[in-house]
């Protein structure tokens, strides 16, 4: 139920148009293959509700932005059963902290995981 509660929480603190806004898995697809302009400042982006539950572009970046930026597509839930029960996987993902890296665990939405695409580093591509 914590999960759940902060599920809601996050979808209370999105923009009104994209927490009601539902996106499909071939807009998550298009998102993730999108190449970030460097003028773009490294930020976290709400894309809106995929299978119910809020999806977020995660910028990760350190103290080489934006050459060691990573991005992450996932959802704003634990990994676990509530992942699982929404047809998401987990992934262990390494990002950026400080002066190192570190390896964090996301619910990731399963069109981007089967094709790869749920982390990548979106200035060097």
């Amino acid at each position: 139920m914590r999960i759940a509660a902060l599920g809601v929480l996050a979808l209370s603190l999105m923009p009104a148009f994209a927490a009601t806004d539902a996106v499909s898995d071939a807009v998550l697809v298009a998102r993730a293959t999108a190449v970030m302009s460097v003028k773009q400042a490294p930020a976290d982006r709400m894309l809106g509700v995929h299978k119910g539950a809020p999806v977020i572009v995660d910028v990760r970046c350190a103290t080489d932005c934006p050459r060691l930026t990573v991005r992450i597509i996932r959802y704003i839930i634990e990994p676990g059963a509530v992942c699982i029960r929404l047809g998401g996987d987990t992934a262990t993902i390494t990002v950026p902290v400080s002066l190192q890296e570190r390896p964090q665990t996301f619910c990731i939405p399963h069109a981007l995981y089967q094709r790869k695409l749920h982390v990548d580093h979106p200035y060097q591509k």
